[in-house]
């Protein structure tokens, strides 16, 4: 993947328009582990990354359940950490 599209931030009104879902949707996929953690941008903002979307929608277009989707949501959650354990060595 092309390191400069990587780092790429949604907001949340990207989120909401690109996942076609309501605020409230938004906090109950959260909650329920079937959409990653906001990245904290500032006291009072945060995002997500574009292609951590982009593989949820790969993952629900391609049919997954709810279940799957968890497990996917877990791959993105762990892939930031080792991405920052790699920065930190």
């Amino acid at each position: 993947m092309n390191t400069s599209t990587q780092f790429q931030i949604y907001r949340k009104p990207e989120v909401l328009q690109t996942l076609a879902i309501s605020k409230s949707t938004l906090h109950e996929w959260i909650n329920d582990g079937l959409l990653p953690p906001p990245v904290n941008l500032g006291r009072r903002a945060v995002g997500w990354y574009k292609h951590e979307i982009e593989h949820l929608l790969i993952a629900m277009g391609a049919g997954l359940n709810r279940d799957e989707i968890r497990q996917v949501v877990g791959q993105i959650t762990q892939a930031r950490l080792a991405a920052w354990n790699k920065l930190r060595q």
